[in-house]
């Protein structure tokens, strides 16, 4: 992350900036599969809270002059909502992760897409757009079809918990975005994020101190270590770091685009690394899920921009 003023920071082509977020949305897509690898020994509470302090103990020196100078004690009290609120929907989607397949969850976590736009109209009084109305229909079709039982013997729909913990992580996601896109008018982003992190990083850390046993070097096997390292370096600080880059070349609506792409490469990854099971019906699910994101995020009429605010700037992951 730059620590020189925005104003004077690079900013990459806009192909170059597109080929980022595409970059930012297969490490994210992935990372479902590395986090599946390593609650295999870790709990998610000690999995989230040495996965993210480890990317802010990378983070701090690069950015700690920019800290100073943005004054971050004035952006305690909103980076500490959005961290709840990051700590929150991550808990549910990574809870949701522990019981149902990495390419599931990711495709039910891009659903965040959907809610964006009914939160804004919630939280700023701005009705969404007739096609939001129709994504969302077209989303809960697909919802039905992966909810489908994978036997022929099985009857009605077949919603685990799994899947609602990993919908209600989505709508948290959700909520969170839309928190970000209304904070980050007021406050420096990267300072945001950084708070962000290192917030929900503390209190993952303190609610496995709580519940859960301390981890054992045993539980720190290769691949959990392999996993942590690919989590912390790609998915939290590469991938973070070039959406961030990219959203000061790409408008928002269309880096959200191609950032739903993420669910795609956690699908692939997921199959090609862990051998997901998939019946013809849930990959019809899973593209009419997708078709509902591309149709949530693009206008069909295009109009001028009014600030695009009903998108956020930037996420954390």
């Amino acid at each position: 992350m730059s620590t020189s003023a925005p104003s004077s920071s690079w900013k990459p082509s806009t192909w170059l900036a597109r080929l980022m977020l595409l970059m930012a949305a297969a490490a994210w897509g992935a990372g479902y599969t590395f986090e599946k690898v390593a609650m295999e020994t870790l709990t998610v509470r000690w999995l989230m809270g040495i996965r993210i302090l480890c990317a802010i103990v990378i983070m701090t020196p690069f950015l700690l002059p920019r800290l100073r100078r943005t004054g971050a004690i004035h952006t305690l009290v909103p980076g500490l909502i959005l961290g709840v609120s990051y700590w929150a929907a991550f808990s549910l989607q990574m809870m949701g992760l522990t019981t149902i397949a990495p390419g599931r969850n990711s495709f039910l976590t891009a659903t965040y897409c959907i809610f964006v736009p009914f939160l804004v109209w919630i939280m700023a009084r701005r009705r969404p757009a007739l096609r939001h109305f129709v994504a969302a229909a077209i989303c809960i079709l697909g919802v039905a079809l992966i909810s489908l039982p994978a036997q022929g013997g099985g009857q009605g729909l077949a919603l685990s918990t799994g899947d609602l913990l990993t919908l209600a992580g989505a709508l948290l996601y959700g909520v969170n975005l839309v928190i970000t896109g209304f904070l980050t008018k007021k406050f420096d982003a990267p300072t945001l994020t950084y708070l962000e992190l290192l917030f929900g990083g503390i209190l993952f850390l303190i609610c496995a101190l709580i519940f859960d046993p301390f981890p054992t070097v045993a539980d720190f096997t290769p691949s959990t270590l392999g996993s942590m390292i690919y989590l912390t370096l790609i998915s939290t600080l590469m991938a973070q770091n070039f959406q961030n880059i990219a959203f000061s070349r790409v408008p928002t609506a269309q880096g959200s685009l191609i950032l739903c792409s993420e669910s795609l490469f956690g699908m692939l990854v997921s199959v090609l690394v862990l051998h997901e099971e998939l019946t013809a019906t849930h990959l019809l699910g899973f593209a009419i899920i997708f078709a509902a994101i591309i149709l949530s995020e693009v206008r069909l009429h295009p109009r001028r921009s009014s600030g695009d605010s009903s998108a956020p700037v930037s996420s954390s992951r």
